[in-house]
């Protein structure tokens, strides 16, 4: 059965051109450095919540932030 949404998997969400463009907005707007602690600069970002499935994310759900900083926010060990 054929799905009409723009991903089938979170692999492919984080490939989808809408996803990057929203990712690299938030990057520029981090101005080079980690939104959460400022002395890094972000490699990564963050989901303060994630979207429905099917849908995309906006700039204010998300954060730019080091892996550090992510990993943290996840309760994971570096």
């Amino acid at each position: 059965m054929a799905s009409n949404r723009p991903y089938q998997t979170y692999a492919e969400y984080l490939r989808h051109p809408e996803f990057l463009r929203i990712r690299t907005a938030v990057m520029l707007r981090s101005g080079g450095k980690c939104e959460v602690c400022g002395k890094r600069p972000p490699t990564e970002v963050h989901h303060r919540q994630y979207p429905p499935w099917g849908t995309f994310d906006t700039e204010d759900n998300l954060l730019a932030v080091c892996h550090q900083c992510h990993c943290e926010k996840h309760g994971k060990v570096n």
